[in-house]
């Protein structure tokens, strides 16, 4: 099992559910975090509550410039990147016709891009770390097709596709790419309101809670056996039934 303390792990979407949980989880391993999201108040409140004096950055995943630039003072600070963890997405559930262009590019510009551009500007720190991982969080829904959810589906297939391309490109390399197709978790995600999920999730429906994901999240990055892709859906670890959409 692979030692975390001191590694120094970046994640995205920092400030989301999954995010929240998984930085709880690994500031308990004594790892050094490097946490990025959107919105400065929320970042902080996160910084505040780990109770450890973390870097944070907001950055525009979806801008080339800011990415570079952000690699560029990381890179100033820090002579590595042992594990990238990409979380930051947004999910858009609507009928075909009623998405909007603008909905489109910027679900692509964030699942998608986001994920490119992150990973291709830290490749350098990365490549300098012994470990050296990037773990995308990928969902069921870029496996299976759902009814209104096309473009959200789009996005996820195209990550499962670009990181299962780049874990053969770099096999033997570094760094390791590892993709984890997810199911539903109890977040506020898309337009499902958390409200929601929880009625639902009562009355039996599966969701993941997004502990249960961060310790099973941890596990995977401290497995140094690890697979190419993780398929984890809530029904199979007794989290509830579950229906196709």
């Amino acid at each position: 099992m692979l030692n975390l303390k001191n590694k120094i792990i970046l994640i995205t979407g920092a400030t989301g559910g999954i995010g929240q949980a998984l930085a709880q989880n690994l500031a308990q391993q004594d790892t050094q975090l490097i946490l990025l999201g959107h919105n400065s108040d929320k970042l902080k409140k996160l910084t505040t509550s780990l109770g450890k004096n973390y870097d944070s950055f907001v950055c525009n995943l979806t801008n080339s410039a800011e990415v570079k630039k952000l690699a560029e003072t990381i890179k100033n600070k820090y002579k590595k990147i042992d594990i990238l963890i990409n979380i930051a997405g947004i999910g858009i559930y609507k009928k075909f016709p009623n998405i909007t262009d603008e909905e489109w590019k910027t679900s692509f510009d964030l699942n998608v891009g986001g994920y490119f551009l992150i990973t291709k500007y830290f490749l350098p720190l990365l490549e300098k770390s012994d470990i050296s991982l990037v773990l995308n969080i990928g969902s069921g829904a870029g496996v299976i097709p759902m009814k209104e959810r096309s473009l959200y589906c789009a996005t996820k297939f195209a990550v499962r596709g670009m990181t299962l391309s780049l874990a053969a490109e770099y096999e033997n390399k570094k760094p390791h790419f590892c993709l984890i197709t997810l199911g539903s978790v109890l977040t506020p995600f898309a337009n499902v309101p958390l409200e929601e999920k929880i009625k639902k999730n009562k009355n039996g429906t599966a969701f993941f809670t997004p502990q249960w994901v961060a310790t099973k999240l941890t596990e995977i990055m401290q497995d140094e056996k690890r697979k190419v892709e993780y398929i984890l859906y809530p029904s199979d670890y007794g989290f509830g039934t579950w229906k196709k959409p």
